[in-house]
């Protein structure tokens, strides 16, 4: 089988990076995604990457909940190896850090990385693996917006991602 050479680059130096100097990477390439966006809001720069009418809403405890209901790397994970059993020890580790959680592999590390970069009081809650329906609360974020885990995995059935803003 025939790997797509831009999906292996783009694994390649994510997998490299994390493996030899932890996390760090995967949020700063998120970060500096973020610096590209465009928009006269938010949700308008991160839809460049989440996707048009990608998203759900609903409000809960003076926050807006944004749910995206396809992962917009679903894309990159076909035909790639698999993530590296270090870099995912090290996801593993960030999701027991208090302000951490959330994430599922490498990928979900540079989303959280893109949101918190709006510099918007983002509040990331869940992941949602649409191949293995896995989902990941960060029960911190959870608790911030005033939701147990369960609310969280339940608004994520069939979907991909949820996150907070405050409402406006």
């Amino acid at each position: 089988m025939r790997h797509d050479p831009i999906k292996c680059a783009l694994w390649g130096m994510l997998v490299g990076n994390i493996e030899n100097m932890g996390i760090l990477p995967a949020i700063q390439g998120g970060e500096a995604i973020a610096r590209c966006l465009e928009g006269d809001n938010v949700l308008d720069k991160l839809a460049q990457i989440d996707g048009e009418n990608n998203y759900e809403f609903s409000e809960k405890n003076g926050y807006k909940l944004v749910i995206i209901k396809a992962c917009p790397f679903t894309p990159i994970y076909k035909d790639i190896p698999e993530w590296g059993e270090k870099a995912m020890r090290l996801v593993a580790a960030y999701n027991k850090k208090p302000d951490g959680g959330g994430a599922l592999h490498p990928l979900c590390l540079v989303h959280k990385g893109i949101r918190n970069a709006m510099k918007a009081g983002i509040v990331s809650i869940a992941c949602r693996s649409g191949s293995t329906g896995k989902i990941e609360v960060a029960e911190k974020a959870a608790e911030k917006v005033g939701m147990t885990s369960d609310e969280a995995r339940k608004m994520l059935e069939g979907k991909a991602c949820l996150f907070a803003l405050k409402a406006e």
